[in-house]
């Protein structure tokens, strides 16, 4: 049963600004993933903060995009606040609501 009332995107601003050429990039949307955004990368590994599960799903799920190798040299609280928000994405309305978090 669809949940139409999860948040689809989140906004992540850097504590660290990552730089790319010339451009500056200071905050991240992320939208909720589909199934296919995930294939390749066991559910467990992201709902434990694996970072290399994390950069895998990043790519396909950012905007802009940030590239695998750009998250894995991403500063840790940026790191975590990115992996924070896509296990947010993955919980169910009743663990949202377990959690408080609806």
């Amino acid at each position: 049963m669809s949940d139409t009332t999860q948040t689809q995107t989140a906004v992540v601003e850097f504590d660290t600004p990552l730089k790319r050429g010339e451009t500056v990039i200071d905050r991240v949307t992320l939208r909720r993933p589909l199934g296919g955004a995930l294939r390749g990368v066991k559910l467990v590994d992201l709902y434990n903060l694996d970072v290399v599960a994390v950069s895998k799903v990043l790519p396909r799920i950012s905007e802009p995009v940030i590239t695998e190798a750009e998250y894995l040299t991403m500063e840790a609280p940026d790191c975590a606040a990115i992996a924070e928000e896509i296990v947010a994405f993955l919980l169910t309305k009743k663990q949202r609501d377990e959690a408080g978090l609806a």
